[in-house]
């Protein structure tokens, strides 16, 4: 059996790492994002494609390109 300050620091290490890994698929969605846009023309086409509106397609990338920058 572990401590509870052994199941506290196990908790945070799997939120942590959970963490990263959403950043990493926002990012990665972000990107293909971009790519639709390239491949379709605009973001409006991919919204349309994905059934979402633009304005979030919009947010993503803007959110990946101000990180980039």
């Amino acid at each position: 059996m572990s401590t509870w300050r052994e199941r506290h620091d196990a908790a945070v290490r799997k939120q942590e790492a959970a963490q990263q890994a959403y950043r990493e698929a926002t990012d990665e969605r972000a990107q293909a994002l971009i790519d639709g846009e390239a491949e379709l023309g605009s973001q409006a086409a991919v919204a349309k494609e994905l059934g979402v509106t633009r304005a979030g397609i919009n947010r993503a990338i803007n959110a990946l390109r101000k990180k980039q920058s």
